[in-house]
């Protein structure tokens, strides 16, 4: 997976919305280069509670021959509201949130159970890059330097398929 900033929404007829990127890939396993092999479907809920149909692009390295798909930052992987929705339920903004209080709760004890995580990639990261990232950081931005350093936690059916 790679987590992109610079994209444009293009909405078609039937209410799909196709993110075209603005921003040239390298692999975050090899640093190789990426070709397009496709596009594949992405639910997603917006911060307004409707559903959208997302169309994302399949990436292949043409070195590791790995498959990534390139996700806008408004999607935090394997979660299905989107990423301002997470991000106010995190901080504790919850006064306009979309979702019900199990589903709040879900989100805070999945940020919870990573966040040591998150906090030890993003110490690791500032040791290899000096890039400067905290734990106070938005979720937002720590979920993209995670994933685009490879080093997300995948789900055990994903893991099993390497």
């Amino acid at each position: 997976m790679i987590i992109i900033t610079h994209y444009r929404e293009e909405r078609g007829e039937d209410g799909i919305i196709f993110i075209i990127s603005e921003e040239e890939n390298v692999c975050p396993v090899c640093i190789g280069i990426l070709i397009v092999i496709g596009s594949r479907r992405r639910g997603l809920i917006n911060s307004a509670g409707d559903k959208e149909m997302l169309v994302i692009r399949r990436l292949r390295c043409l070195t590791c021959r790995k498959i990534h798909h390139e996700l806008p930052d408004k999607v935090i992987p394997y979660k299905r509201h989107c990423a301002e929705t997470v991000e106010k339920v995190i901080v504790g903004d919850v006064v306009d949130v979309c979702c019900d209080f199990v589903t709040q709760s879900r989100i805070k004890t999945w940020w919870n159970s990573f966040s040591l995580y998150f906090e030890s990639v993003l110490a690791s990261l500032q040791i290899k890059y000096g890039s400067i990232f905290s734990a106070d950081s938005a979720p937002r931005k720590i979920v993209r330097a995670v994933t685009n350093s490879n080093l997300w936690v995948h789900t055990r059916s994903v893991s099993l398929s390497i």
